[in-house]
């Protein structure tokens, strides 16, 4: 590989202790997708449909911000599907809530919590939807055929981003110190 094609090597640290959701403009929609393993000079994310690229468009809130794709890879992961195929689930189940706009609205918020697969898997049991071993295996299978999931990661180079990521870096900066406190205070 020519001295000019090799990615720069990271220098930064990466955070992925919470992720920073962000939308990504994909066919000319706006699609929600979490930023992981983030810094000042970008991320990485999930996401189903190929992107062409590399150039995209992300916004969080009123700022918007442009990102370069530097790497992609189709997702492997058995935790990432497992989590898409739960939150499918969940998706549509909240659509049949419609009738009842409580139940819609807290499924639709457990659904963008990430991780806790065993707890959605009980919320989804006992709604009516309880599903063997057997039947997730095989929804898994249908579903790595189906709908490969791919993994991008984006440089970024936009003073919206860094303020985005010293934002967010401060909050949980409190959020950490807040939870030492406790713990340490729950020993005594």
């Amino acid at each position: 590989m020519p001295p000019d094609t090799i990615p720069a090597a990271r220098h930064e640290d990466r955070h992925s202790h919470i992720g920073i959701r962000v939308q990504c403009r994909i066919d000319g929609q706006w699609e929600r997708v979490e930023a992981l393993g983030w810094n000042e000079e970008g991320f990485s994310f999930h996401c189903l449909p190929a992107l062409a690229g590399p150039d995209l468009e992300f916004k969080r809130g009123l700022t918007r911000f442009d990102g370069t794709i530097i790497w992609q890879s189709v997702n492997t992961s058995d935790q990432a599907q497992l989590e898409a195929l739960v939150n499918e689930l969940i998706f549509k189940r909240a659509q049949q809530a419609i009738d009842r706009p409580d139940l819609h609205l807290r499924l639709l918020k457990l659904m963008r919590v990430s991780g806790m697969v065993s707890e959605k898997l009980q919320v989804l049991a006992s709604l009516g939807l309880s599903l063997s071993d057997e039947k997730m295996a095989e929804l898994m299978d249908r579903r790595r055929l189906e709908q490969p999931m791919n993994h991008y990661g984006v440089r970024v180079q936009s003073p919206a981003w860094r303020e985005i990521v010293k934002s967010a870096l401060s909050v949980t900066s409190v959020i950490t110190s807040l939870e030492k406190w406790s713990d340490a205070m729950a020993r005594k």
